[in-house]
C-alpha cells in the first residue's frame, strides 16, 4: 500500500502525519509514504529515505494544484493500492489495515473513509451545521455502504486501486489562492459512471484539522464560494450526474436563521454557496455561447472563400 500526500506551504504538519503513519498496525514492508513537494521550486530534498522500517520517498511537482499533485504521487506509487490524505489529517492506527480490508471484501476499486473534525485551536462546540459541511460531511453509515446520496467521499481519506491508474480532474482541486473543491466527488462519480463500485467505510477514520484562520468570516465565505464553483464545474463535466444541491438561496435567507447568530453564519456559507454556483454557471454559459459564436464565423468566413 502507498499513502500518498501532497504538500504546498504547509511542511511543518508532515511530521504529525508521518507520526500517525508509523503508528499504523501493519507490518512496515507492507506501506511506503510518497510525499509530493507541489512548490515551484522544490522546498523539500527529492529522493529516497527510511521512515523508521517505513520506505519513504519524497518527488517534485512544479506545476501548481492539489489535482495535479496527487497524480503524480499516484504515478509514482508502488502500491497495489494508494492511500490518500493530508498533511495536517491524522489517520487512526487501523485506517490502513481497515481500508484494505475494506477494498478486498466487498472488490470495491475505491473506498472513501470516514472524516472527523479535530480543532487546533481547542473545541469548538457552535460551529454551525452548514459550515462544518464544507469539512467533513454530517451523516455516516453504520456499516460498510456503497457510496450513493446521503453520503459522500472526502479527499483526505480515500483509497483506491492502481489499476486502472487513478487520475483526479485538473480541473478541480485547490490550486494556488482558488480553493477549488469536488476533485474527489468528480472521481467517485467517474468511477461510478464507468461501472466501479465505491464504497464508504465508516470504520477506517481520518481526524481532518480545521484551524482558527479556516472560520474567520472572510475563510468562510471564500471556501464556500469556490464549494460552489466547483459544484457548477463538477455538473458541467457529468452533466447527467443527480447531484442534490440543497444551498437554496430562499433557506439561506429565511427570517428565523437570521435572527440567530449561529444560523447568520451558516447563512452567509450558503449564499456563499448559491453566488458561487450561479456565477460559475454564467461565465461557462458565456464561454459555450463565445465558443460558439467563434466556430460560427470561421465557417461562413471559410464558405465565403471557397465560393466567393
Amino acid at each position: 500500500m502507498s499513502i500518498v500526500v501532497a504538500v504546498q506551504g504547509n511542511i511543518g504538519a508532515l511530521i504529525g502525519l508521518a507520526t500517525a503513519v508509523r503508528a499504523q498496525d501493519c507490518p512496515a514492508g507492507d506501506l511506503e509514504l510518497v510525499v509530493v513537494d507541489n512548490h515551484p521550486a522544490p522546498v523539500l530534498p527529492p529522493g529516497p529515505y527510511r521512515l523508521g522500517p517505513m520506505p519513504c520517498r519524497v518527488v517534485h511537482e512544479p506545476r501548481p494544484g492539489l489535482s495535479q499533485a496527487r497524480n503524480t504521487g499516484i504515478r509514482q506509487a508502488h502500491g497495489e493500492m494508494v492511500l490518500i490524505t493530508d498533511p495536517d489529517a491524522r489517520p487512526e492506527p487501523d485506517w490502513a489495515q481497515r481500508m484494505a480490508a475494506a477494498l478486498e471484501t466487498t472488490g470495491a476499486y475505491c473506498a472513501g473513509g470516514k472524516v472527523v473534525p479535530y480543532f487546533t485551536g481547542g473545541a469548538i462546540a457552535d460551529v454551525p451545521a452548514d459550515v462544518l459541511q464544507l469539512f467533513v460531511p454530517p451523516t455516516w453509515p453504520q456499516v460498510i455502504t456503497e457510496l450513493a446520496s446521503p453520503y459522500w467521499a472526502v479527499g483526505c481519506n480515500l483509497a483506491i486501486r492502481r489499476s486502472p491508474l487513478p487520475r483526479f480532474d485538473t480541473r478541480l482541486g485547490v490550486t494556488g489562492a482558488r480553493h477549488l473543491s469536488c476533485e474527489e466527488l468528480e472521481f467517485t462519480v467517474r468511477a461510478q459512471l464507468r461501472g466501479h463500485l465505491v464504497i464508504v467505510v465508516p470504520d477506517a477514520v481520518v481526524h481532518r484539522a480545521i484551524h482558527p484562520a479556516d472560520l474567520t468570516p472572510a475563510a468562510v465565505w471564500g471556501r464556500a464560494l469556490w464549494h460552489g464553483v466547483s459544484v457548477a464545474r463538477l455538473l458541467a463535466i457529468h452533466p447527467s450526474t443527480d447531484i442534490y444541491d440543497s444551498y437554496r438561496l430562499r433557506d439561506a435567507l429565511a427570517p428565523a436563521r437570521l435572527r440567530s447568530r449561529t444560523d447568520r453564519r451558516g447563512a452567509v456559507a450558503d449564499v456563499a454557496r448559491v453566488v458561487g454556483l450561479r456565477a460559475e454557471r454564467l461565465r461557462l454559459a458565456m464561454a459555450r455561447a463565445s465558443k460558439h459564436t467563434a466556430s460560427a464565423e470561421k465557417s461562413a468566413t471559410t464558405k465565403e472563400v471557397f465560393h466567393g
